[in-house]
């Protein structure tokens, strides 16, 4: 039994580091990606209320009131899941959205990344309009997630101008929002995103996706392709922590550097919870806490507050 958890832990490995992923993003790697895929609508991995990513790891969501089932990711044109047929292929169906002139900004469906180990993050989804449904979306993000109240920052806004025809029941693949240029979602084991209902731009109120119809709070907003990526951090090379050894040597975690330093050391699982922390002083450090069989992500950080990230498995 040990042996096959050693081996799928391994192959989860290679797709989680490794996958490449968009035309235009070839030096990225999926971080963690939901398609939302099952043999039935009722048998999707997780189930509506927190779907389970099909690479990777992470917390999908229902925020603000919302609720979901599964439905069709080949209807209406279809999203960008290479699957052709439904089933497989379905996609996250959210409905029971805000009232009219209500809570801007608050409902929709929140996605739960560690970006251990990544830098130059970007968020990319698929979406599905109904008629009804809001035609303004807000994606935003959080640097720490675990927060008691934790603040979103608005990314990126994607809107338009509703028409009679071609707008409702439309999917908008691959909407992509840059995030490299925030420091703080690099190598962070607590980041989230959500995207979320807000008000048209220029009536100040929600507006129907199609200009015959009316907003109404059944309106659906159905995810596919959801996707985190991120480059493997190298801008941590120029100084000690380029050539420091992480290993597992039956017992415990060991840390040897080649020069004296000062830091810390934490251990996280691949959801992003921390389960070790400690202080470094000196060359060398032992990590003796209990840990469980499998795969595990460590952080060590010296000094000046420059950061490496290591994947290491327990045995």
């Amino acid at each position: 039994m040990k042996k096959f958890y050693q081996l799928s832990a391994t192959l989860m490995l290679a797709v989680f580091f490794m996958l490449p992923v968009f035309e235009g993003a070839k030096a990225q790697t999926v971080i963690t990606r939901w398609n939302f895929n099952g043999p039935a609508s009722d048998q999707v991995p997780g189930g509506p209320d927190s779907p389970s990513p099909a690479i990777g790891n992470g917390i999908a969501s229902l925020v603000g009131g919302t609720t979901a089932t599964f439905a069709s990711g080949t209807a209406s044109g279809g999203s960008s899941d290479p699957e052709t047929t439904t089933p497989p292929n379905y996609g996250w169906n959210t409905t029971n959205y805000p009232a009219q002139g209500t809570a801007p900004k608050s409902a929709g469906a929140q996605f739960r990344v560690s970006t251990l180990g990544y830098d130059n993050i970007q968020f990319v989804f698929d979406q599905r309009l109904s008629n009804t449904a809001a035609n303004t979306w807000v994606v935003q993000y959080t640097t720490d997630v675990t927060a008691s109240s934790p603040v979103w920052v608005d990314a990126q806004t994607f809107t338009f101008e509703p028409q009679a025809t071609g707008t409702g029941d439309t999917w908008y693949n691959q909407r992509t929002v840059n995030l490299a240029g925030v420091a703080a979602l690099n190598n962070n084991p607590n980041a989230a995103f959500r995207v979320v209902s807000d008000f048209d731009p220029t009536t100040g109120e929600y507006r129907a996706a199609r200009s015959t119809s009316s907003y109404g709070t059944g309106g659906t907003s159905r995810f596919d392709m959801v996707t985190v990526l991120g480059t493997a951090a190298t801008s941590l090379s120029e100084n000690n922590l380029r050539t420091a050894k992480i290993w597992f040597d039956g017992s415990k975690i060991q840390l040897q550097t080649n020069a004296y330093m000062n830091g810390t050391i934490e251990v996280f699982d691949l959801l992003g919870n921390r389960i070790h922390f400690s202080n470094i002083s000196g060359t060398q450090a032992s990590l003796t806490a209990y840990l469980s069989p499998g795969l595990v992500m460590v952080r060590l950080t010296d000094q000046s507050g420059r950061q490496t990230t290591r994947k290491v498995i327990v045995k």
